[in-house]
């Protein structure tokens, strides 16, 4: 997925105010992002841990609300999360994960430059750029279209609500095109974006492709383990101060624990590390304050009506019935 980060790097990037922000910071944040959302949660996770001041505004990204015309106003890629900070825009979680380490108030806990150890920081840059390397889109889509690659997926993503996602994947190369006729200032962006979406396509649904895909997420978590064996039990990934090494693996992992692939790569003692670390890591205040708990989750269920499965009324209803029977048998139990 190089290809696509190699285009968006060529986009031009919206103006930064590269000064840092000394007074009233704290009511002039705003985060657009999806509490579902993988690269929200990061940037999420990092503004508790940094103790900031911010106000979420969340994207309904189930009804496509990204594609708005005002959101492309504020970010023609179409994508969260994106931070407003008085009058400057910040897009994609790691632009903004750098810019509230570089460019907000230096008082907040710092998460990159937590150590004088030159080695420390290049274990931190080392995982940080392994980690934010794995296209996570993929990874969960892909595991819809080859359940048996998985376990036992946990909320959100249980059996009802794979299914509409997979296919208004399936849907969106159509409803991207579209949206590029229907919105001519970002149609350059949204038709490639289309293009994209057709190429992911053909790696979602080939198990082989996704394989390789799965198989490097494996190699990843090795070094992770192997990372972790050096550290002591009170310490984090790199040092024993938590980094945003740490935001981006607590995400990640969280990520494979709901789509049930824990079970493949560090359940039941294949990776006692980072079983240890990920118990450790849900205890942080930060991640459960970023991670939706079940009275979000059937909010979600209740409330998500996607325009593009509207002509599939009778399925998604049927889904949400399967679903509240999960739920309450889960609370009963």
């Amino acid at each position: 997925m190089h290809y696509v980060q190699k285009y968006l790097d060529k986009l031009q990037a919206p103006k930064l105010n590269n000064t840092s922000l000394s007074n009233g910071y704290k009511t002039n944040i705003f985060l657009y992002c999806n509490y579902y959302s993988f690269y929200s949660q990061k940037v999420l996770m990092a503004l508790y841990e940094k103790n900031i001041d911010f106000e979420p505004i969340v994207i309904d990204i189930t009804k496509g609300e990204q594609y708005s015309p005002w959101f492309l106003e504020l970010n023609p890629r179409g994508e969260i999360p994106v931070l407003k900070v008085n009058k400057s825009i910040i897009p994609d979680s790691t632009r903004i994960l750098d810019y509230l380490e570089m460019y907000l108030d230096q008082e907040n806990p710092p998460l990159l430059e937590v150590s004088q150890d030159p080695k420390v920081m290049m274990n931190i840059v080392k995982f940080r750029e392994l980690i934010e390397a794995l296209p996570a889109g993929v990874i969960t889509v892909g595991s819809f279209f080859h359940p048996h690659l998985s376990g036992r997926p946990k909320l959100p993503f249980i059996l009802p609500v794979r299914e509409v996602l997979k296919s208004g994947d399936l849907s969106n190369s159509k409803n991207l095109r579209r949206l590029a006729e229907e919105n001519p200032k970002a149609k350059s962006v949204l038709l490639y974006k289309a293009e994209i979406q057709d190429r992911k396509q053909e790696i979602l649904t080939n198990e082989e492709e996704y394989l390789k895909i799965i198989n490097i997420v494996d190699d990843v978590l090795s070094q992770v383990e192997e990372q972790l064996k050096k550290q002591n039990d009170d310490s984090w990934l790199c040092c024993d101060k938590f980094s945003i090494a740490d935001i981006n693996l607590a995400v990640l992992l969280q990520r494979l624990w709901e789509l049930g692939l824990d079970e493949r790569f560090w359940a039941f003692g294949k990776r006692p590390y980072i079983e240890n670390y990920f118990v450790r890591v849900k205890q942080r205040d930060s991640f459960q304050k970023t991670i939706p708990g079940l009275p979000v989750h059937v909010k979600m269920i209740l409330t998500s009506q996607p325009p593009i499965y509207v002509a599939s009324a009778g399925i998604v209803s049927i889904s949400l019935v399967i679903t509240l029977a999960y739920l309450f048998k889960k609370l009963i139990w």
